[in-house]
């Protein structure tokens, strides 16, 4: 028996296993081989057999035209070479932060672990078909366009280093807040090194890009570790460690409206009121014990909230309202985002007052990648929308 269900291009043969042979050889094969059939016009139909419960054996041939589509698009990409690539750019806390010294050059010299986690953007590159300009797009308001942006100056730092010109029409997806001490900018530049040097075949090692880096931000290099690194110098001196955090711990990152301009931020530093723990110490206890209010040290967070006073007083109604729900409170970097650990939710007056109904809140949890491949964005529930601009230049 032949029957056709009600796609045109599937065709069933139920047939006696004895009768198999004789049906191929005097229908199928010709169906399949004529110079009229439709089959033949498609190098890729199935053929699919089995047996059923009635000892009968059932034949399919199905024309798939998608198929046929997709393979072909997969061949012209093949042999175009790439010309378009969406990466995730994730973000970063400081799980501690000491500033151990002042510099002559006026940065300042510190030590911090630092860790990407799964909150960020989503950066999409396309080969511009002119070899003239850069064109990035964004879906917030307030981001620079131009060449102050760290991705323009992370593809001009590219081509001046290998000598190659492609340029880019870029858009930029974005969900870190700016000012929030969690480097989005940053992760951005580094992100887009990465994909131009994929566009070029990955004529640059890993270790170049980020030794490149360090010459338009501090917190640049970090990103081309694998998720988790013990930073010190300006933050560019990257030692890459396994991350001595589980990746099911989550976190909740709380940041009001205001931002903390890094820069007015360690103009109110004063080193003598700095805390006076070893930071490898401090890494030891983390890999040894976990997370704790000791461990989790920030130098900026006094000299941040005089900046921001509000800052503080959110960091402190935190911590008296999730006693027990988080296993520490404290700032990321220069501010103004408050992470807490241990718990996805914030409390419950973030909610409930109003002075607090238009801060972000997101969940996160941390985040690691594995060699010669980008960070990718793991499925967990999104932040909320917010409408900051681009991260803010390195730290002095």
């Amino acid at each position: 028996m032949i029957s056709t269900n009600l796609f045109p291009h599937h065709f069933c043969f139920s047939i006696q296993p004895k009768d198999e042979a004789r049906y191929c050889r005097k229908f199928l094969f010709p169906m399949l081989t004529s110079r009229s059939s439709r089959f033949r016009e498609c190098p890729f139909p199935r053929i699919v057999c089995s047996d059923s419960k009635s000892e009968r054996r059932q034949i399919e041939i199905v024309y798939d035209p998608d198929e046929r589509i997709n393979r072909l698009a997969d061949e012209v990409d093949k042999q175009a070479g790439l010309s378009r690539l969406t990466l995730f750019s994730p973000c970063k806390i400081n799980v501690f932060l000491r500033i151990t010294s002042r510099r002559d050059d006026g940065y300042h010299d510190l030590a911090s672990l630092f860790h990407v986690i799964s909150l960020g953007d989503t950066i999409k590159f396309s080969l511009s078909p002119t070899k003239s300009r850069d064109r990035l797009s964004t879906n917030v308001p307030g981001i620079p366009l131009d060449e102050s942006n760290l991705i323009i100056k992370a593809l001009n730092l590219y081509r001046k280093k290998t000598g190659t010109d492609n340029y880019f029409w870029i858009h930029l997806d974005k969900k870190v807040p700016s000012g929030a001490g969690l480097g989005g900018g940053s992760s951005n530049a580094a992100t887009a090194l990465w994909a131009a040097n994929q566009f070029t075949g990955g004529i640059a090692t890993e270790k170049e890009l980020q030794e490149w880096s360090s010459e338009i931000g501090s917190d640049i290099p970090f990103f081309f570790s694998h998720g988790a690194a013990y930073c010190t110098g300006r933050g560019e001196v990257v030692q890459d460690i396994p991350s001595p955090i589980p990746m099911d711990m989550p976190l909740v990152l709380i940041k009001p409206q205001e931002a903390c301009p890094t820069g007015e931020v360690y103009r109110n530093l004063r080193l003598d009121q700095t805390s006076s723990a070893d930071p490898l110490s401090l890494l030891e206890k983390i890999r040894e014990s976990g997370f704790s209010q000791d461990v989790c040290i920030n130098d900026l967070e006094s000299p941040a909230f005089v900046v921001l006073p509000s800052l503080k007083k959110l960091k402190q109604r935190i911590l008296a309202a999730g006693r027990g729900q988080y296993a520490a409170v404290f700032m990321s970097g220069s501010g103004s985002t408050i992470v807490g650990v241990g718990d996805p939710d914030p409390p419950q007056f973030i909610y409930d007052d109003d002075e607090y109904q238009n801060v972000f809140v997101s969940e996160a949890y941390f985040l690691t990648r594995r060699e010669n491949e980008w960070y990718t964005e793991p499925i967990s529930p999104g932040a909320t929308p917010c409408n900051d601009s681009s991260d803010s230049k390195s730290a002095r």
